[in-house]
C-alpha cells in the first residue's frame, strides 16, 4: 500500500492506494497545523501516517506528498516563506524527520511533487479531460496554482506558450501580480470594498445562494480579474480544455460567466473538478511510477 499525502495550510489529506492505484477507502482530513513551531509541525504530519498506519495494519511502501513551494522536490526540503503556512519547518528535511519519529520507516521511500502539478496528472489521467493533447490546469485557494500538460508531458521550460515553470503566479497584473488577485485575498480585497467586509469565500457563495445582489457583485468582478488574468495564457498556449480545481473553484458558477464566454471564442472546454485531494493523490501515484 502506498500513502499519499494532499499537503494544505489548513489540512492534511492523506489517501491509501493499491499497487493498481486505486483508492482503498475514504480520504481522511487531518489539521495541519502549518503555524506551530516546526517540532510540532513534524510531530504531527509523523502522527498523521502512523494513525494511517494503524489503520490499515501494515507499513506502507511508500509516501508521497504534494506540497506548495517553494521547495525542494528532490530532497523533500521546504523554503516556504510569506505565505503564512510551514514558515517554521523552512530548510528542514521532511522525510528525514519523519523518519526520526517513526523508525520503522527508515527504509521506506518518500517522494514529493507540487501540489498543483499532482493534481493536474491526475486529472489528466483520472479526469474527464484524461487523453485531452493540451490542458491548462488552475487551482484557486490561498493563491493561484497552474499547471500546463501536453500529450501526458507536464510543461515547465516555457514550451508551446506555457510560462516558465508553469507557474503563472508572479506574473504581473493590475497594481501587484496574478496572485494578488486570483486567490482568497483577491477575493476578500473586492468584498471589502463592495461589502465592507472581508468575507470569505464560503460566506459569499451562501450569500449568492439567497440571491445577495452585493455578493454577486463581489463574484462577478472577481470573474473578471479571472478572465483578465488567464486570457493571455489561454491565447498563448491554446489549450483544449482548461481544468478548475480548489476551493474558490466551487463558486464558478458565480464568477465564471467571463472566462467560460472567453473559452467558448477560443474553442476551450472547461473542467471543474469538485474534489481536488482525489485528483491530487492520484496524480502523486501516477508520478511515483512513471520511468
Amino acid at each position: 500500500m502506498k500513502l499519499m499525502f494532499d499537503v494544505g495550510g489548513t489540512e492534511l489529506k492523506t489517501a491509501v492506494l493499491d499497487e493498481n492505484g486505486r483508492i482503498v477507502g475514504d480520504i481522511d482530513h487531518f489539521d495541519a497545523d502549518s503555524n506551530a513551531e516546526a517540532e510540532a509541525v513534524f510531530d504531527n504530519m509523523a502522527h498523521v501516517l502512523d494513525t494511517i498506519r494503524k489503520k490499515i495494519g501494515e507499513v506502507p511502501t511508500g509516501v508521497g506528498m504534494a506540497f506548495p513551494g517553494p521547495f525542494d522536490y528532490e530532497n523533500g526540503i521546504s523554503y516556504i516563506k510569506g505565505l503564512g503556512k510551514y514558515e517554521n519547518i523552512y530548510g528542514r528535511s521532511v522525510p528525514e524527520e519523519i523518519k526520526k519519529r517513526l523508525g520503522y520507516l527508515k527504509n521506506t521511500g518518500f517522494f514529493f511533487l507540487h501540489d498543483v502539478e499532482a493534481f493536474a496528472l491526475g486529472a489528466y489521467y483520472k479526469g474527464e479531460s484524461r487523453g485531452t493533447g493540451k490542458t491548462m490546469f488552475v487551482c484557486i485557494g490561498t493563491g493561484t496554482g497552474t499547471g500546463f500538460i501536453k500529450d501526458g508531458k507536464v510543461l515547465k521550460n516555457e514550451e508551446d506558450g506555457s510560462p516558465k515553470d508553469g507557474w503563472i503566479y508572479e506574473c504581473p497584473f493590475k497594481e501587484g501580480k496574478i496572485d494578488d488577485y486570483i486567490s482568497v485575498r483577491g477575493l476578500k480585497r473586492i468584498a471589502k470594498e463592495v461589502t465592507g467586509s472581508e468575507l470569505t469565500g464560503l460566506e459569499l457563495f451562501n450569500l449568492c445562494k439567497a440571491g445577495d445582489e452585493k455578493a454577486l457583485e463581489v463574484y462577478r468582478l472577481f470573474g473578471e480579474d479571472v478572465k483578465n488574468a488567464l486570457a493571455p495564457f489561454i491565447l498563448s498556449f491554446r489549450p483544449d480544455r482548461l481544468v478548475f480545481g480548489g476551493q474558490i473553484s466551487k463558486s464558478f458558477d458565480y464568477f465564471g460567466r467571463e472566462i467560460s464566454a472567453f473559452c467558448n471564442e477560443q474553442g476551450t472546454e472547461i473542467e471543474r473538478i469538485a474534489d481536488t485531494s482525489v485528483m491530487t493523490v492520484s496524480g502523486l501515484f501516477e508520478h511515483m511510477r512513471m520511468p
